[in-house]
């Protein structure tokens, strides 16, 4: 017995062929996998393309008509942690006439913005779009809207659904869901 054991010392490792075969397949498989990670690598983990000069310019925003200056009081800048971000005004009521569709109401996007807003305004309880702007640039605001039908007077839950895009190419940012109630009198 222990000259058999030292014959097989001699001659090295012995691998069965079923060892043989799985070990290759985990090899090819650890290769295929480091493969696909780095084929995906800047994908996942790397700098987003840059855009050229040509698919920058190829952006129009459309504009509203009716967006101006604003030249109401100014948001007040909070940290500047906070300041990097994209500042979305409150709305915590919004009065209008009742029985008209044509309104005053300050729509704004404030000044210093890395991107565009539109608004849509939603009746709550019926999901019923009021009025849809186009894109409103920083440091402007929509100041009348027409509203898609007029309201009897009363108070109605809405929400003020702010979208946003890049002012560089138009693509989403992050945009908000402002909880507002339309005060009709």
């Amino acid at each position: 017995m222990n000259d058999r054991k030292e014959k097989n010392n001699s001659q090295g490792v012995t691998l069965s062929r079923t060892t043989l075969i799985a070990a290759v397949a985990v090899i090819l498989l650890l290769i295929a996998g480091g493969v696909a990670v780095g084929i995906n690598w800047n994908h996942w983990f790397g700098e987003e393309t840059p855009k050229t000069e040509e698919q920058k310019e190829a952006f129009q925003p459309d504009l509203d008509p009716d967006a101006e200056n604003w030249t109401g009081e100014k948001i007040p800048d909070k940290s500047e942690e906070e300041a990097a971000g994209i500042k979305i005004p409150g709305y915590p009521s919004i009065t209008i006439p009742a029985d008209q569709q044509e309104v005053a109401v300050s729509l704004l996007n404030p000044e210093g913005n890395p991107c565009y807003f539109t608004f849509e305004l939603v009746l709550k309880d019926t999901d019923e779009t009021l009025y849809t702007s186009k894109l409103v640039a920083p440091g402007q605001a929509i100041s009348n809207i027409t509203l898609s039908k007029s309201l009897p007077a009363g108070e109605y839950p809405a929400t003020l659904r702010i979208t946003t895009a890049s002012l560089e190419d138009g693509s989403a940012m992050n945009g908000a869901n402002v909880e507002t109630v339309l005060m009709v009198q």
